[in-house]
């Protein structure tokens, strides 16, 4: 059980990354302000989006939020106080049962016009070597324009007061990170065991990406790749205590009828990992 009150410190700088023929999107991550929030206490979680986690260049608007939600054991409840902060989006909410409390969020889809070279170069910058390899083999890579649309989300577990378990709650994400062990459980040198699953399905060898904070003037650690099994599991090694995030992007032609032609999704989970006593 986690017994931390800590407060994450938000590294907040200006700016946005503007594309100049390639455009470089950011991972989008719910952070709480306490992994711990006494019973009748307010819950706050900032929504960072950067490429440096926890760190946030822009701050995402309300109006781009789809779903804002609180899922207990039990209980479901929408998150309706949301707001900006500097370079951060806010989200402030008192469940009204105790326990586990996973916070999920989807910011809806964004379009972007762009030429295939374009798209090909977009896949490289944002780690998704797999999926252009995959779709050029498959000949279904674009040869002229496309539009390419994409949307974010994240979930965090947060413990309020004391109460039941929430962590292997499906939210019904699109492409969503389901722990199968508790994270509020998790130790140094354990593993926390999660499955991916896109439309309610496991995904299969996914590339996925796992890394903590770094700590106050130390240098960032490398992350870890790891690859979804057939069931979409995966088995995230815990070095270190402190702050992590597992995050991963799943590329795939739009539906028929939808108003694009790739669909880029992105999903991540943060968690904290107490120090061992």
């Amino acid at each position: 059980m986690i017994r931390c009150r800590r407060r994450v410190v938000i590294a907040a700088t200006l700016g946005i990354a503007l594309w100049g023929g390639t455009a470089v999107a950011h991972d989008f991550w719910l952070v709480p302000d306490a992994f711990r929030v006494a019973a009748n206490g307010e819950l706050v979680v900032r929504g960072q989006t950067s490429s440096a986690f926890p760190t946030t260049l822009s701050a995402v608007t309300p109006d781009r939020i789809t779903v804002a939600r609180i899922v207990g054991a039990a209980d479901d409840e929408q998150i309706e106080a949301l707001s900006t902060r500097e370079n951060s989006l806010v989200l402030r909410h008192r469940p009204k049962t105790q326990g586990q409390k996973l916070v999920a969020v989807s910011v809806g889809w964004r379009h972007v016009k762009e030429t295939a070279e374009s798209f090909r170069k977009y896949l490289v910058a944002e780690g998704a070597e797999h999926a252009l390899k995959h779709y050029d083999q498959t000949g279904q890579l674009p040869t002229s324009d496309i539009v390419r649309r994409y949307a974010k989300y994240g979930k965090t577990a947060v413990e309020y007061g004391s109460g039941p378990r929430a962590y292997d709650r499906v939210v019904a994400q699109p492409l969503e990170f389901v722990p199968l062990t508790d994270p509020g459980d998790a130790r140094v040198a354990s593993q926390l065991r999660m499955r991916l699953l896109f439309q309610g399905k496991p995904l299969a060898n996914a590339r996925i990406h796992a890394g903590i904070a770094p700590q106050s003037g130390a240098k960032p650690t490398a992350d870890v790749t790891l690859s979804s099994s057939e069931d979409g599991i995966i088995n995230v090694p815990i070095g270190s205590a402190g702050l992590w995030n597992v995050r991963t992007i799943h590329v795939v032609p739009a539906p028929a009828g939808a108003d694009a032609n790739w669909d880029v999704h992105w999903a991540t989970f943060v968690y904290y990992v107490a120090p061992t006593r």
